[in-house]
């Protein structure tokens, strides 16, 4: 543990706590990253916490527009494996969400936007429980076109700090999913704020950081390129109140999100006031508590892993790999997955089609046809799902080399 940051996080200017704009932290990890050519929007961060209000967040990252313009072109929640449809898990978790929206809307002609929608299938859920007025904003063109054409859901092709150039008012807005994304929060709440009616509910959902240690996943998967922000219920109250929020509800909870992985969430809703603030910063001590208790319980998992990957590598054996996110690109970089003869990697989404991960190709799933070499599923979350694509939607007899024991 130290402070201030590392030498790499040096290199970008402070970003400075998302919630109350400290500049003092405390350094708990260092999360590393190897790149996917043109396609990877950071390589590493610290995991920070703030000395002033205890949030917990990503330090020394790129700004906002590398992140806009990474889901804008490499949106992985089109779901392109499953023609746009959400897996199974997806839609029984929507589902649910839906079912807890429902009761906080004040009217079923209330004006609802869901912010980061991917494929509305939220929205679908909540138009089939009575409410008319639905739509949906999201960075990436190919989910809105999913949207219209699975559940003819108008989407907006904005990210969040865009939302005010459509003029548009809101009663109710929704962040599933969204705020542990974003580099720059008080950016995007001056904008949602521009969006909501005075007194118009927020519903957010965020991973719970004070959780992270009780479910199983891979190791250190919660550092994600993607997840930069942390949240305990109590930063995720400060910013609410900083940016002129009042809490309506607070729930900490956990859902399935695949086979056999659960995660931690926080569901909230918040009512918008005149006043900004809204009220004070209180210290968050939870956070710290539990990002450590993560991160020591993520070292034995990660030792076992290095151990099969040290095998792997050792045996010089041709081989494929099914997966080029967080999971791979961590191990590229913090392992001797490097040094495996891996021939190329396999991944779902076709946006990765074509690119290079440190000089082998990426190809579509449909290439390993025909082909011999054993293939490693460099996932825990989706890795009974890529077994059974393999198998059954492929039709592949390939060796399969599994990380984890489900």
């Amino acid at each position: 543990m130290t402070s201030g940051g590392s030498d790499m996080a040096a290199a970008r200017p402070v970003r400075g706590c998302p919630v109350c704009g400290g500049r003092s932290y405390t350094v708990l990890f260092r999360q590393e990253f190897v790149a996917v050519e043109d396609a990877t929007p950071i390589t590493g961060y610290d995991v920070a916490v703030c000395s002033a209000c205890g949030c917990g967040y990503a330090e020394g990252i790129p700004p906002q527009g590398v992140f806009d313009e990474y889901y804008r072109a490499m949106s992985k929640y089109e779901y392109h494996q499953r023609d746009g449809a959400e897996s199974d898990f997806d839609a029984r978790r929507l589902k649910l969400i839906a079912d807890v929206i429902a009761p906080i809307v004040p009217s079923l002609e209330a004006r609802i936007l869901d912010v980061g929608c991917a494929t509305g299938r939220l929205l679908a859920n909540l138009r089939e429980l009575g409410f008319v007025n639905v739509e949906g904003a999201d960075p990436s063109p190919a989910c809105a076109a999913a949207a219209k054409r699975i559940y003819d859901i108008s989407v907006h092709t904005r990210t969040l700090t865009e939302l005010g150039a459509g003029g548009g008012k809101y009663d109710v807005a929704i962040l599933v999913g969204v705020l542990e994304h974003l580099r720059d929060l008080s950016a995007a709440f001056t904008h949602l704020r521009s969006t909501l009616n005075l007194d118009g509910l927020l519903y957010v959902e965020v991973p719970d950081a004070t959780a992270f240690a009780d479910w199983s996943n891979a190791p250190y998967q919660d550092f994600s390129t993607e997840h930069i922000n942390f949240f305990a219920p109590r930063s995720l109250d400060n910013l609410m109140a900083v940016h002129g929020f009042v809490r309506v509800f607070l729930k900490q909870n956990h859902r399935e999100q695949s086979w056999r992985t659960v995660m931690s969430n926080i569901s909230a809703a918040y009512r918008k006031v005149t006043d900004v603030p809204a009220g004070p910063v209180i210290f968050d001590a939870a956070t710290s508590v539990g990002l450590e208790r993560y991160i020591a319980a993520c070292r034995a998992e990660d030792e076992a892993l290095r151990v099969r990957v040290d095998t792997l590598a050792a045996s010089g054996r041709p081989i494929l790999v099914w997966g080029v996110g967080t999971h791979t690109s961590r191990l590229m970089a913090t392992s001797r997955l490097a040094e495996a003869n891996i021939v190329a990697f396999i991944e779902s989404n076709a946006r990765y089609h074509g690119k290079m991960l440190q000089g082998r190709p990426i190809l579509a799933p449909e290439a390993l046809k025909g082909r011999t070499e054993p293939v490693l599923i460099s996932s825990r979350v989706f890795q009974h799902e890529i077994a059974e694509q393999v198998r059954t939607g492929l039709g592949c007899a390939n060796e399969l080399i599994l990380l984890y024991d489900l």
